[in-house]
């Protein structure tokens, strides 16, 4: 395994924590200056809300599929059947909804450079480690899935799954901050609308 996959596998809370609190630094400091039509504002609140549930519902759905099986088993089944990072996948569309809520393009930015640097170096360590636990078996489910476009037509789910319900109940806690992250960017910009949070700089 590669420095950079140790470095990203170790790191993983510590790298995330910082990139959200520079992000919420840049919310609650910065506000964008671009005009936007109310029309537009209304269906942009729409949009973001609907990518933040989207991430939210996703993570659920593919972590009830891991849990108790993570470490042990190849998940090829639910989401896993039609794209091999469906986490990495709603997460990135869950944090696109908050960032898109935030009307800065500047957060906007550091979230997609965040998924652009980071996961796909995290992706080929856990890959590896797949490959090394599962060997053929995940060759070919590498071969026919995709990494993180979903083909729909892959989709393939059991009648009964077993789960581990207590990892399930901490995975569900850990999706919350999707809805706790879009409130707060809106309680953020209804602040900097009242002049009671004051903007320090603005985003063009």
């Amino acid at each position: 395994m590669s420095i950079f996959a140790d470095f990203t596998k170790d790191y993983r809370v510590m790298l995330s924590r910082i990139t959200v609190a520079l992000i919420l630094l840049v919310t609650v400091l910065s506000t964008s200056s671009l005009p936007v039509p109310p029309v537009a504002d209304i269906a942009l609140e729409l949009f973001s809300f609907l990518l933040v549930l989207v991430g939210m519902f996703g993570r659920l759905w593919a972590l009830s599929y891991i849990s108790g099986h993570k470490t042990k088993d190849l998940i090829r089944h639910g989401p896993y059947s039609m794209v091999r990072n469906p986490l990495y996948l709603f997460s990135l569309l869950g944090s696109l909804g908050i960032g898109i809520a935030t009307n800065n393009i500047l957060v906007l930015a550091l979230i997609l450079l965040l998924f652009a640097v980071y996961y796909p170096l995290a992706i080929k360590a856990e890959e590896k480690h797949l490959l090394e636990t599962h060997g053929v078996a995940f060759l070919s489910y590498r071969e026919k899935t995709p990494c993180f476009i979903p083909r729909f037509s892959l989709y393939q789910e059991p009648r009964t799954y077993t789960i581990d319900t207590r990892a399930f109940r901490r995975s569900f806690f850990s999706v919350m901050w999707f809805p706790i992250g879009y409130m707060l960017v809106l309680v953020i910009d209804r602040l900097h609308a009242l002049n009671i949070l004051p903007v320090i700089f603005h985003i063009p």
